[in-house]
């Protein structure tokens, strides 16, 4: 058995995106695809310095819109969220992307903690509500 990690056999440059509009959605992928990105991140935050799109929502608008491109999560911020509903989302998800093009990166956040007191999750309990949730 082999301790490699089961990574491809290539190199893909990504980018994060973070559009505002429809034009500006438009616009970003254009660019994207000038510039020859393979993968596109989309930022999570529930409360934050200025408006953030939600990343599901986000990527699911612009598979649609750009269907070769491989897109991901940087980072959903998991504890914030109940994990059941968020499993049923991100099956949907990769399912209609299609094998290989949904990458869901995860991570506690933490940086801004009123965002956890919005949702009413003590900050303390992210780490291991992250871990659960995984699980």
């Amino acid at each position: 058995m082999s301790d490699a990690l089961p990574l491809g056999d290539r190199l893909r440059f990504g980018t994060m995106i973070a559009s505002s509009n429809r034009d500006q959605a438009i616009q970003d992928l254009e660019s994207v695809s000038r510039w020859g990105y393979e993968v596109l991140w989309a930022p999570d935050h529930v409360a934050f310095t200025g408006p953030v799109n939600d990343p599901l929502t986000t990527l699911a608008y612009l598979s649609a819109l750009s269907p070769k491109l491989t897109f991901g999560t940087s980072v959903y911020l998991l504890p914030l969220r109940h994990p059941v509903p968020v499993a049923k989302m991100i099956a949907t998800l990769d399912r209609l992307l299609g094998a290989g093009h949904f990458i869901f990166g995860v991570g506690v956040g933490g940086e801004f903690p009123r965002e956890y007191e919005a949702c009413g999750v003590p900050i303390s309990e992210r780490g291991g509500r992250a871990t659960e949730a995984i699980h």
